[in-house]
């Protein structure tokens, strides 16, 4: 049985982390029919959104969001 507990990821940020690792697979040249086929459904997904891949391309990749993605100074 999966944990309930608070550090139970939402289905968003899992769908997205398969998201960004098809995006990986892609850059590395390595993709297969299984990413090919799960592509589209996660892009019509709602709850997958640019935000979350970010976030999980950069979990990834061991760099912090925030450092990765600087605030634009206020006007």
């Amino acid at each position: 049985m999966p944990p309930s507990g608070p550090y139970r990821l939402d289905r968003s940020w899992r769908k997205s982390r398969i998201a960004a690792r098809i995006l990986l697979r892609e850059q590395a040249g390595r993709l297969t029919a299984r990413d090919r086929r799960l592509a589209p459904l996660l892009a019509a997904d709602r709850g997958v959104t640019s935000r979350l891949i970010d976030q999980a391309l950069y979990a990834f990749s061991g760099r912090p969001y925030r450092v990765a993605n600087p605030r634009r100074a206020a006007a």
